[in-house]
């Protein structure tokens, strides 16, 4: 688990068969601690730097005036995904059957809403990004560009594709 000021992020898993509901749970969560809480699908995240990028940009959305979504945890979503909608945004969050996750607890009471939250997901150390196929895809990344950066740098390349999103708001 990584704890900085305002921000928890750790690793967990869960099973679900309903994904509104699920998602209803958190969001109640997060009213209830005065918290943001995104949960990611570990497998389409380059590293924890792709997810503190999302959060910042998406944080400068809000604070600029000039966000796409109308919540912040949908925003980061977005950014994460390195979308422009809504709709393609949730690929990166819950689905149906096994869930191998990144939970984010931004500001609130973080330490409660950790607690409850850790009545419907299972904290679990997985270690897991996703895959360089993944991310290729998801971003657009080709060979060429990591033949010149290498493997170990894809993440920076995630990160830089969130970035332009932003630039092309």
């Amino acid at each position: 688990m990584m704890t900085e000021q305002f921000l928890t992020i750790y690793e967990a898993k869960i099973a679900i068969n309903d994904t509104m509901t699920t998602l209803a749970r958190i969001n109640d969560i997060a009213k209830e601690t005065a918290s943001t809480i995104v949960v990611f699908d570990a497998k389409k995240i380059a590293g924890p730097n792709h997810i503190r990028s999302a959060i910042r940009n998406a944080s400068r959305s809000f604070a600029c005036g000039k966000p796409i979504a109308r919540t912040l945890a949908m925003e980061i979503l977005l950014c994460a995904s390195g979308q422009r909608q809504c709709s393609l945004a949730p690929r990166f969050g819950l689905h149906e059957g096994e869930n191998v996750l990144f939970v984010v607890i931004i500001e609130g009471d973080a330490e409660r809403a950790q607690e409850l939250l850790n009545k419907i997901v299972i904290p679990k150390t997985h270690g897991m990004t996703a895959s360089r196929a993944t991310l290729m895809e998801e971003f657009g990344i080709t060979e060429d560009e990591l033949s010149v950066v290498g493997d170990e740098r894809i993440e920076e390349l995630v990160i830089e594709r969130i970035a332009l999103m932003n630039v092309y708001k």
